[in-house]
């Protein structure tokens, strides 16, 4: 979530992306696999821009210590046409940086480490390829 921002209707609104947005946004709009779909093309694709907006919107004013009054009606209403492709661009972003970066801590904290392999390791000079050593 931190530093993405979407403005709508000169509302800045900040975006956050966890476990709990992952369930409500799978309920309401569908897989999550097919987020990138179910936004960018299709029928319903601005119904569903607008729900994440409002999922992923209302969520990160919650963290911010906002109201997270946030609403369909009021995203419909406020939104701009013309920015259409930065708010998609947006909530790609939101998503896809902050599940790699919940990847990377959860294989982080999941991986066995040799801390002592890490410091022998970390101490080795550069090899000289001419004396083998």
């Amino acid at each position: 979530m931190d530093g993405i921002k979407l403005t709508v209707g000169g509302r800045e609104i900040p975006l956050k992306f966890r476990m709990n947005e992952f369930m409500q946004i799978e309920e309401e709009v569908g897989n999550l696999g097919e987020i990138k779909d179910l936004i960018l093309s299709g029928k319903k694709r601005i119904r569903n821009m607008v729900a994440v907006i409002r999922i992923l919107g209302n969520a990160g004013l919650k963290q911010a210590g906002e109201k997270p009054d946030l609403t369909d009606e009021w995203l419909t209403e406020n939104m701009d046409p013309y920015a259409l492709i930065a708010y998609q661009a947006g909530i790609l972003a939101c998503m896809s940086r902050d599940s790699a970066s919940e990847a990377e801590k959860e294989k982080n904290e999941n991986e066995e480490r040799d801390l002592v392999l890490e410091e022998i390791d970390g101490k080795k000079g550069p090899v000289n390829s001419h004396t083998g050593g």
